[in-house]
């Protein structure tokens, strides 16, 4: 039996170029590397600050710092006359 109706060839669709361009593995790459970073830092094994031991610790404890000394309250009106000459008051 022959027929008169043509047979169609199937042809795959191949794209000529790749479906991703160099700005998508830009992403990619700056995506994997923050996702790495988030990782690092949040990792607690990593962390110097859960490891550290009192006489290794570069914390200054409250008890080893100088005193302050306040000279806010000794000279009250020096403060109001240095207030006064910036503003432009007499």
């Amino acid at each position: 039996m022959n027929s008169s109706i043509p047979q169609t060839k199937i042809a795959s669709y191949r794209p000529k170029r790749a479906a991703l361009n160099w700005v998508d593995y830009l992403v990619i790459a700056a995506t994997v590397l923050t996702f790495l970073a988030v990782i690092a830092a949040n990792n607690p094994h990593a962390a110097r600050a859960q490891s550290r031991t009192l006489e290794t610790s570069s914390v200054i404890p409250a008890t080893d710092l100088p005193e302050q000394v306040s000279q806010l309250a000794s000279e009250p009106a020096l403060i109001k006359a240095g207030i006064g000459l910036r503003i432009g008051g007499t």
